[in-house]
């Protein structure tokens, strides 16, 4: 027996419901059925479609053209094709699609003539295709159909039916049946609109005179009207075969990645947490969302292990900047250690605080008193405070990125993103009290005359202008000079935000390179190198200040934290760590330079060595992104468009890193050659600023 199937759906990305659309009044289905009838070899026909409601309508045709259908896997077509097949237990099957109203009975026969005589197991004129696109005719043995249902697994053989038969010539004995012309580049089948005008005008010409119309009916006419063959000829052959050939490489490329035991936890922890991480910068979705690991079991120096034990070099985000040292640094890990075998806490306070005091105040000779928290974020609302209680003043002038407290996220209470320009964007201010609105007033970096218009408004209201010493340019000359005299002048308290800048240029905080002397300035990040501190320095007329305020916490008299700050400063001194993480700083950024000028990617590349970043310059740079992250993942790397150099990097990393870029730049040329880059990707484009994660 020779069993027929044609698979038909209703919804099409491109054109719904073309199966079913009227030509000449008829579905174009029924048309397609009448030329498939006439086929004298094919025993039975049955349609083959999906158990989604949307294919109600294809079963309700089938009743009433009186034809067999058969419903099944929406997703997996294989089965679906094998389901329908098995319950007529045929010898042989020809495979026909539903987007095929012009296909040739003639051709068919022909074909079963020459494959029953033959002993073939898969029979097709698609392979190496010499004739029109819709005239695409495939058969084969129903044992071979079953022995691909058996054990296909690539998303393009569950989809496609057949990719596994021709995939697989040591099981099969395979024949391509070739046209003595190619006529390959001509298209008869209907997937786009234009599709469907191309083949409304051969039927409204054919048909009435000639309901048994030939394909060399068909070529006449083209030959007689050459317009039309024009209508459809931009697009492509095959190309929803071509979207699952990419899916297969995204199933073969997490295989390789190995990170299931890490999505499995991110799946977790998204029932569990709100946002999924504690920390913004280390949610998935930021990199590529189904592709970052997101998790480690362990790190040292610059290796890190995801919870699949596979090991990464980290070229990222180096714990956000955290481990300035390198991960698990072993003196910074040998003095907490000591401190945890002595007790990390008790009812007395730990010396251990007032010897990093005296520390940070050595380092930073016009700071006079310190006070400590354990988060930047906190840290920074604490020199808030403490401005606030010395003038007696409410609103604070910024620049730059400062935490999530109440008090920043204020600037955007009645605006539209007030904070747009100071690293996030989107930043929501839900929950912070509106009668904050009009506390916080950003000004940008080097744009002291934005800072003097927010001081000449709120005249004597100003608490402290708060600022990043240095985030992704240098200042202009005199713009730290303008800023002093500003403060000095109107009263306000200046602090500077180090929590990013400190302990990458120098030991200490970047305005001592730049020559800055504020009344406060914070740290955080480095100060521990991944344990949990925060220092407040300032000068003792603004510190004493913290006296008329409740500023108290319980934990910010344990003992790790000063520990694990004062053995990092020491060995940051001992080594000159700033000037190596300058050295290496610069080195990654001549290296994107010349590697983005060689493959001739358009980007912009900033930032302060230690910390440097590039962005792609491109519509759909977030999928870049992606790709990106992507593929250094494959070649053994964390990497993203950022980088926080730690004084673990050496010379070989960066030359290691730099040669897996070159090699991967040339795939995100091709990606931004195609039409839709994003299909490159197995995971999800890159967002930026602050976003709901669903």
């Amino acid at each position: 027996m020779i069993l027929a199937i044609v698979q038909a759906r209703y919804t099409s990305s491109r054109l719904p419901g073309k199966v079913l659309k009227p030509l000449l009044g008829r579905p174009m289905l029924e048309m397609q059925l009448e030329r498939l009838r006439r086929s004298t070899l094919i025993d039975k026909i049955v349609i083959a479609t999906s158990t989604d409601s949307s294919d109600n309508g294809i079963e309700d045709f089938c009743r009433k053209a009186d034809i067999e259908c058969f419903r099944g896997s929406l997703d997996d077509v294989l089965d679906r094709f094998f389901q329908a097949a098995k319950l007529f237990n045929p010898d042989h099957v020809v495979r026909i699609t539903g987007d095929c109203p012009l296909i040739d009975p003639q051709l068919i026969d022909r074909m079963l003539s020459q494959y029953l005589t033959g002993h073939y197991d898969y029979f097709s004129n698609a392979t190496e295709p010499t004739y029109p696109d819709g005239l695409d005719t495939e058969i084969f043995r129903f044992s071979a159909l079953q022995k691909a249902w058996e054990n296909a697994d690539l998303p393009s053989e569950r989809e496609h039916v057949t990719p596994y038969l021709h995939n697989h010539p040591e099981y099969f004995s395979l024949y391509s049946f070739k046209n003595d012309e190619d006529l390959s580049y001509m298209r008869w089948t209907v997937d786009e609109p234009e599709d469907f005008e191309f083949i409304s005008k051969i039927y409204e010409t054919l048909y009435p005179s000639n309901p048994r119309f030939s394909t060399d009916d068909v070529m006449q006419y083209l030959r007689d009207n050459s317009e039309v063959p024009a209508i459809n000829q931009r697009f492509q052959r095959n190309e929803g075969y071509q979207k699952s050939l990419l899916a297969d490489k995204k199933v073969e490329l997490l295989k390789r990645l190995n990170i299931e035991k890490s999505l499995e936890m991110q799946r977790r922890a998204k029932d569990r947490i709100p946002g999924l991480s504690q920390l913004l910068s280390k949610r998935p979705d930021l990199y590529s969302y189904g592709v970052w690991p997101g998790y480690f079991s362990r790190a040292k120096g610059v290796e890190v292990w995801d919870l699949d034990g596979n090991r990464y070099i980290d070229m990222s985000i180096g714990g956000i900047g955290a481990n300035v040292l390198g991960y698990a640094d072993p003196d910074v890990d040998q003095a907490v250690r000591e401190a945890i075998n002595s007790g990390t806490s008790s009812s007395l306070n730990c010396p251990e605080e007032v010897e990093l005091a005296d520390l940070l105040c050595e380092i930073h000779p016009w700071a006079e008193k310190v006070r400590y928290a354990r988060t930047g974020g906190e840290a920074m609302a604490v020199a808030v405070r403490i401005a606030r209680a010395f003038t007696g003043r409410d609103k604070i002038a910024f620049c730059g990125y400062h935490g999530w407290h109440d008090w920043y996220l204020a600037a955007n209470l009645g605006t539209e993103n007030a904070l747009g320009e100071h690293l996030l964007s989107g930043l929501e201010p839900a929950g912070v009290p509106k009668a904050l609105a009009g506390t916080a007033f950003p000004f940008r970096y080097n744009r002291l005359g934005e800072l003097e218009q927010i001081l000449d408004v709120n005249k004597g209201e100003i608490a402290a202008i708060v600022m990043e010493p240095i985030r992704n340019e240098f200042p202009n000359p005199g713009f730290p000079e303008g800023v002093r005299r500003l403060a000095s002048e109107t009263g306000a308290v200046l602090i500077t935000d180090e929590i990013s800048a400190a302990f990458r240029m120098n030991t200490g905080g970047a305005h001592l390179v730049l020559g800055m002397e504020p009344d406060m300035a914070v740290f955080s990040k480095a100060l521990g190198n991944g344990y949990p501190m925060a220092a407040i320095i300032g000068k003792s007329t603004v510190m004493e200040a913290a006296q008329k305020s409740f500023i108290s916490s319980t934990n910010w008299t344990e003992r790790i934290g000063p520990a694990a700050a004062l053995a990092t400063i020491k060995k940051h001194r001992q080594y000159d760590v700033g000037k190596h993480l300058m050295k290496i700083g610069q080195m990654i950024q001549e290296g994107w330079k010349n590697l983005f000028t060689k493959h001739g990617l358009s980007g912009h590349i900033g930032g302060i060595p230690p910390m440097s970043h590039f962005t792609f310059d491109h519509e759909k740079a977030l999928v870049l992104k992606a790709l990106f992250v992507q593929a250094m993942l494959e070649k053994g790397f964390l990497a993203t468009t950022g980088f926080y150099a730690m004084f673990a990097h050496q010379e070989e990393h960066v030359k290691a890193y730099l040669d897996a870029v070159d090699q991967i730049l040339p795939l995100l040329n091709e990606a931004l050659g195609s039409s839709h880059p994003e299909r490159f990707l197995v995971g999800q484009p890159a967002v930026s600023g602050f976003k709901r994660l669903n």
